[in-house]
C-alpha cells in the first residue's frame, strides 16, 4: 500500500519540481529527514515544550509574562496553537531535527490591549506586559492565529 503512494508522490514532484524519469532534483538533494521536516507534522508536543523553555533567554522586565507564557503553552493549547505560536516567532512551526538552539522572550510597548509581537530572524518574542494570564492567552493566540493564516502564495 506504501509503494503506490509513494510513487505517486514521486511522480507528482517530478511534475511539479522537474526531472526526468524517477529522478527528481529535489528528491536527489534532500534526504527522507529532511522531506520530513519541509513537509512533515508541524506543531510541536507538550514534551517539546520543556525543550523550547530550556533554550530561551526571558528579559527580567517580563518574567511573569513568560512564566505564564510557559503555562499557557503546556496547558491551554494543543499541538497545533504551540506550533503556530512557534512559527509566529522563528518562523517555523515545528522543534526540526536538531531542536530551537536559542529563544529570546523580551518586552513590547503596550498593554492588555496591544498584541505581542516578534522577530523571526532572532527567534524573539516581544510580550507587553500583560495583566493577567487569561490576557496574554488571547492576545498571543490571536497573533499566532493571524499570522499563520497569512502566507505567500
Amino acid at each position: 500500500a506504501a509503494r503506490p503512494a509513494a510513487e505517486a508522490f514521486r511522480a507528482g514532484l517530478i511534475d511539479v519540481f522537474g526531472g526526468s524519469g524517477d529522478t527528481c532534483p529535489l528528491l536527489c538533494l534532500l534526504g527522507a529527514d529532511d522531506l520530513l521536516e519541509l513537509w512533515g507534522k508541524g506543531g510541536v508536543c507538550r514534551q517539546d515544550v520543556a525543550r523550547w523553555r530550556a533554550v530561551a533567554r526571558v528579559s527580567r522586565v517580563v518574567e511573569r509574562q513568560a512564566e505564564w507564557l510557559w503555562q499557557v503553552l503546556e496547558e491551554d493549547y494543543n499541538d497545533e496553537l504551540r506550533g503556530k505560536v512557534l512559527q509566529f516567532s522563528t518562523g517555523s512551526s515545528s522543534m526540526g531535527r536538531e531542536g530551537l538552539q536559542a529563544f529570546v522572550v523580551e518586552p513590547a510597548d503596550g498593554s492588555d490591549e496591544r498584541l505581542p509581537t516578534a522577530m523571526t530572524c532572532g527567534n524573539m518574542l516581544q510580550l507587553p506586559r500583560y495583566s493577567c494570564r487569561a490576557v496574554l492567552s488571547e492576545r498571543l493566540r490571536q497573533a499566532a492565529e493571524d499570522c499563520c493564516s497569512f502566507q505567500m502564495a
